[in-house]
């Protein structure tokens, strides 16, 4: 077992795409448990859904799985119940019936041409009493065994860490998009730059205003006084901007230069982290 926690550990801490994470793990732990096949499901609570990714039998191709949180699906039930439904065939209706009486099957391997479900193990994942999603194995031969339960539970706090930070970075990749997307629709040259005026980012008019004689690549992590040496005769102000958290504008030759700061308070730490260079030239 522990050699087993320390392989999947190593999986997700490797693994930093959602959907890849969400195939390997639910691959791995059905491995190690023995059944035909798994699915990890992501609980969205904006639209109250679990998410999931699946790999079609016949094509070999993922498809998402989208059910909703409600009795009438054994994962809607795990995620309401909180609790670990050990099934011996999704079938059978008085077997559902006697767990509940609303609970039905809402299979996500329905889409999966060639697989029939019959035995079925349903496990919360859930961190600080917060529901992230459900784990969800089918078809053991004899069925799951009481080991399994102890198994996956044991299991369940490393499912959602791994849940927890692939969304993380799911939302960094995001926000870094949307960043990115109205950088490039920006007419002023933009250089976001770190304290040290390293260059963590820049945009399409920052390329067309040195010519393009760098990519987007080559740029980052170079100190912008390398790239455009004049503002050197400005490092005095800059400093004094940083350390004041000011923003400013000054000429350079022909170009006007705008210093803003940028906090991020979402990562519950005060003072500035970056700082966005605005290059623009008069108009007209």
């Amino acid at each position: 077992m522990d050699e087993f926690i320390y392989r999947l550990s190593k999986e997700i801490l490797s693994d930093l795409h959602l959907e890849k994470m969400l195939i390997n793990i639910s691959n791995e732990i059905k491995d190690y448990i023995g059944a035909e096949r798994a699915s990890l499901f992501v609980y969205d609570p904006e639209d109250n859904t679990l998410n999931s990714v699946v790999i079609l039998a016949d094509t070999g191709k993922p498809k998402t799985v989208q059910i909703p949180v409600t009795k009438e699906s054994i994962a809607g039930f795990t995620a309401i119940t909180g609790k670990i439904l050990n099934i011996k065939d999704v079938h059978d209706f008085d077997e559902l019936y006697s767990i509940d009486r609303e609970l039905r099957y809402h299979s996500p391997w329905l889409y999966i041409p060639d697989v029939e479900t019959s035995s079925m193990i349903s496990v919360p994942i859930k961190k600080d009493g917060r529901l992230l999603g459900v784990f969800q194995a089918i078809n053991k031969k004899g069925g799951f065994t009481e080991e399994d339960e102890k198994k996956l539970k044991k299991l369940s706090p490393l499912i959602a860490i791994a849940i927890d930070r692939a969304l993380s970075l799911n939302q960094l990749e995001m926000v870094r998009s949307v960043e990115k997307t109205i950088l490039d629709n920006v007419m002023e040259g933009v250089a976001l730059v770190d304290l040290n005026l390293n260059v963590k980012e820049v945009n399409s008019s920052f390329l067309e205003m040195l010519g393009y004689r760098f990519s987007e690549d080559e740029l980052k992590g170079r100190s912008l006084y390398d790239i455009i040496p004049n503002l050197k005769e400005y490092e005095r102000k800059i400093n004094f901007l940083i350390e004041n958290d000011l923003s400013e504008e000054f000429p350079l030759e022909i170009m006007r230069v705008k210093v803003v700061p940028i906090k991020w308070e979402c990562l519950h730490k005060k003072g500035i982290k970056y700082l966005a260079f605005l290059f623009s030239f008069p108009r007209g």
